[in-house]
Order: C-alpha cells, then structure tokens, then sequence
C-alpha cells in the first residue's frame, strides 16, 4: 500500500492557506515518513476545507488522513476518521470525492474483521468508477479491493486484482509516484501468493515469478536512485521471499537482511516484522533454530508492533510453527495455546468494534436527523423572513404608490425631492395636468370608465417623464410631472408634446365617442424653498389654460 506520510508541523503552516496546499504538504511528508506531521498537517487541511464550505476538499482529506492510519495500523482511528467524514457524504456531489473515501473505509472494514460491510462498500465503489472520469480514484477503489482480499488472507484472488490494478494505473495516465505504488503493491501481493504456495507445498508459477522478480528489481533501482528507504525495505523483502520461494536460501537471506536494515531506516517497524517472520521461517528450515528464536524474540521488543492483534496473532502462529519444526512440543503448545486465546480474543474484539461502529452509526443517523430537522427549520425561517420582507417592500411600495394608476404619491414626491436635493439638483420644472371635463367622462360614460382614463393617462405621463423624471397623481383627475435640472420654458415641448399625445390617443378603444383632453400649467421650482411655495404657480398656469379654452399649456411668464 502506499505509505506512511508527512507534513511540516501545524505550528509552521500558514492557516490562510487552502486545504489543497495544506494536503499537498501532508502527501509529501507521509513520503518522507513523518507520519505524525503528516497526520497534524491533513488535519488542518480538513479544517480549512470546512471553514472553505468545499465538501469534496473534507472528503479528499479524509482519505488522506484514514489511509494513513491504515498504513500505520492504527485502524480504530481510521475509521473514526470516515466516520467523521460521512456526514458529508450526503452534500458532495463529486464522485471521485467520494470514492476514496469509501475505498479506504472499506478497507479499513475488512482489516477490522467486519467482511461483509467492507466488502459492501469496495463493490460499490467499483460500482461508481464506471460513471466516474477520475482515473486516480478509480484505481484507489481497484487497489483498495486488492488490498482487502490481501487483508482477509486470500493471497491469489488479491495477486490477481492488483495485477489488473496495475494495468489500469500503467494504462489511464496516472502520475509517476501512483504508478510506482501500484507496481510496489502487485509485486508484493503476487511474492506473498507464491510464498504461501511454497509454504502450503503448492505448485509454483515460474512465470509468475520470474516477472514478480523483475518488477521488484525495476522499482528497487527506483527507489534506490530517489532514496526511498521504505519502498527499498519492500523491495528487498520480498525479492527474498521469491529468492526463498526458488529454493535460493542463501540469496533470500541477503536480501532479508538488507530488508531488516532498511526499514530500520525507514523506522517502519511493521514491515521489519513482516521481514524477520520470514527470514525466521527460512533460518528454522535450516536447523537454525536458535538464530530464528532470536529474531523473534525482537519482534517481541517491537511492542508497538505486536499491540496490532493481526500482527500478534502472526506472531505466536510463527512460533509455533518455527517450535513444532524444532521437536520442541512444550513450546509449540504454548504458543498454539496463546495463538488461540488471541483468536477468541480477535472475534471478541472484532464483535466489539462491530458494535462500536453500529453505535457510531446510530450516532451517526441521530445528528443527521438533528441536522435534517435544523435544516428544516432554518428553510422555514428563511421564507418566513423572505414572505416578510416582501410584505414589508409590499407595504413600502404601497405607502409611496397610488392604487389605482402605479404612479407615486405625495408620500413618493417628498421621498424623491429629498433625494435630489441630497445628490445636488438644485432646481425642476413643474408640470401640473389636469384632464378637461372629467367630471362628465364619469357622468356620461361612468365611474369606471373614469378610472380606465385615469391609468391611460397615467402611463402617458409616466412615458413623458421616463427620462429622470417623476410622475405622481396629486388627487382626482390631477397629475404632477417633474423634471430634474430643467427650467419652465425648457419644458414647455414636453408639455406640448404630452398634450398631444393625450388628444391623438385612441380613446375610442375605451369607449365609443370618448374624447379626452388636458390642460397643463407650468412653473419653475428652486429646491432651496419648499414644494409648495412653486405648485401655487404651477396651479395658476393651470387654471390660465382652463379659461381659455381648456386642451392647451401655459408657462411661466418669461
């Protein structure tokens, strides 16, 4: 698998920076084995993808974080970490996101002993890859599935699902660093098989192992050339295992002894464990018993190591098998003895973890029904609030309009006033119109025919005073049009143009025989004094065009 991870300390990192940066540094450093700076920096990095609101980022470093428990086989935080992360799950919509995520958890599943949910959730990531475009997660779910076979000690089928892991990696364009990994995990996984057919007295594919041997030199010159003293520790193991697996014991030796010095190096003490069972295995069929004990006896000190209980149950199988190959049955049953107290111990602790994860589950669907409800609620809210706010611009708008015609009020006409004060015009024309005879339009044609004429005539003042004007209905059959930075006598075409517009209307859409008319008196206004003191002018325009014959303008004297 890949490998134990890092990151420069939390303290050295600039917590501005985004969570890709952050991760970026995590993958990094997991690559120069400083796994708790990887650990504490992929940690940051989740939190900056939350406080970001970037769902798929929390789960992208999820994975990261999971898969490096997974590699230090710390496994009950690992999955704490999925646990954490599927709350997310529900809101992402990227599926590459998602799929490793659920790749790790699954592994992490099996690795726990849970089979049939790991399992579960493996298939359905193969599932999703086929609607997926992201070929890393894809060959995350396909390496994942290989590594839960390996997991669940199915070493042929695991051989077979990284071999075609690998093709995929070699074939989709995956970056250099995945497509060494995938190499480094086929070599092992295949070296493993044909060891345990070797130990199971099995039929050996030369084949297969002639070209697991040249895979795992080509990556051991890789490695070597770029320093990376884990994946040389990987690589010399298992070269000694086929060396071994070939009857070369001398060869396999050398190659386990240079695999215990370099993940010394590489300060992996899983794998130096891995390495001396074998090594152990191949001195004890030698008759070396004492130098096989001896190893052993160090993977004893390793105490970190042996707290992993895969790892002890190997263990003490080890011994017993490396004791019944001495004749020393009094050993040999002790060890079996131990060997199986662990397995019991193993199902107990694996019906512990399973409840512990059904209890985080439920813990789990708990807050998301909390959260489901809050969600609710706060939707209820947020249209309560938007129904009053419409209501309220509602109430606005209906404080500053009249009803009947759209056009603004007195209420609109002081608001507008203030406004252009307060932006620096200094004065306006006043147009006050008033339509001739209305009167007689409701008494011959009727009230409501009235109130058609009224918003005909409103759209037409509302058309004149379009342009930066305000058009408001003063009362009754009276109308007010003003025009910003403009003077009487400037506005006087306006006011003409307007009159005709109302004679020439077709008013006989409205009613059969309806002519309608106005009459418009001008007057100029200083904003410096009040409204009022200008529409007495205005007013008395108006009723100077009413005298003489109605249908006409009047401006201010010049």
């Amino acid at each position: 698998m890949a490998r134990r991870a890092s990151s420069e300390s939390r303290h050295d990192q600039n917590l501005a920076a985004s969570w890709q940066e952050l991760l970026d540094s995590a993958v990094r450093l997991d690559w120069e084995c400083r796994t708790g700076e990887a650990l504490e920096v992929a940690e940051t990095a989740y939190e900056a993808a939350l406080e970001a609101g970037d769902v798929a980022g929390a789960l992208r470093v999820s994975h990261r974080l999971a898969l490096i428990h997974f590699n230090k086989e710390t496994l009950a935080e690992g999955l704490k970490i999925c646990l954490r992360a599927e709350t997310w799950l529900r809101y992402c919509q990227d599926q590459a996101a998602v799929i490793s995520l659920q790749s790790v958890h699954g592994g992490i599943l099996v690795a726990l002993g849970d089979l049939e949910t790991g399992f579960g959730l493996l298939t359905d990531c193969q599932k999703r890859t086929k609607s997926c475009p992201d070929p890393l997660a894809n060959w995350r779910a396909r390496t994942a599935y290989a590594v839960a076979l390996f997991d669940s000690n199915d070493f042929d089928r695991a051989a077979e699902a990284a071999a075609e892991s690998l093709n995929y990696a070699e074939t989709s364009g995956l970056a250099k660093g995945s497509v060494l990994i995938a190499r480094s995990i086929a070599s092992r996984m295949a070296a493993r098989a044909l060891g345990e057919h070797r130990l199971a007295r099995r039929e050996i594919d030369a084949l297969l192992l002639a070209r697991t041997e040249e895979q795992l030199h080509s990556i051991l010159i890789e490695a070597q050339a770029e320093k990376l003293s884990y994946e040389i520790a990987e690589c010399h193991c298992y070269l000694g295992l086929l060396a071994w697996t070939r009857g070369e014991d001398a060869l396999a030796a050398g190659r386990y002894v240079a695999a215990i010095a370099a993940s010394r190096v590489a300060q992996d003490e899983v794998l130096e464990a891995e390495t001396s069972y074998w090594y152990a295995y191949l001195l004890a069929g030698q008759g070396a018993f004492d130098e096989a004990q001896s190893l052993l006896a160090g993977i004893e000190a390793l105490e970190q190591v042996l707290a992993v209980p895969r790892i002890k149950l190997r263990h003490f199988d080890m011994r017993f098998r490396i004791a019944e190959m001495a004749g020393d049955w009094r050993a040999a049953f002790d060890h079996h003895r131990i060997y199986h107290e662990l397995v019991v111990e193993d199902y107990r602790r694996l019906a512990s973890a399973r409840a512990y994860t059904m209890k985080l589950s439920l813990d789990l669907e708990t807050m998301r029904r909390k959260e489901d409800s809050a969600r609710l609620e706060r939707e209820r809210l947020l249209e309560e609030n938007l129904r009053l706010a419409a209501e309220q611009r509602e109430a606005v708008l209906a404080s500053r309009t009249d009803p009947l015609t759209g056009l603004g009020n007195r209420r609109e006409l002081q608001l507008k006033c203030r406004e252009w004060a307060q932006s620096g015009v200094t004065h306006a024309a006043l147009m006050l119109c008033d339509i001739d005879h209305f009167k007689r339009i409701n008494d011959v044609f009727s009230h409501s025919i009235g109130d058609i004429v009224l918003s005909r005539l409103a759209g037409l003042l509302g058309d004149a005073g379009a342009e930066g004007g305000l058009a408001i209905r003063m009362g009754g059959e009276e109308f007010l049009l003003l025009l910003p930075d403009t003077r009487a006598v400037d506005a006087f075409a306006t006011a003409e143009r307007l009159r005709l517009r109302v004679q020439d209307h077709d008013w006989s859409e409205v009613a059969p025989n309806l002519d309608v008319t106005c009459s418009i008196g001008l007057a100029d206004w200083s904003l410096a004094e009040s409204l009022e003191a200008a529409l007495p002018v205005a007013d008395a325009n108006l009723y100077a065009a009413k005298n003489a014959g109605r249908n006409r303008c009047v401006a201010p004297a010049t």
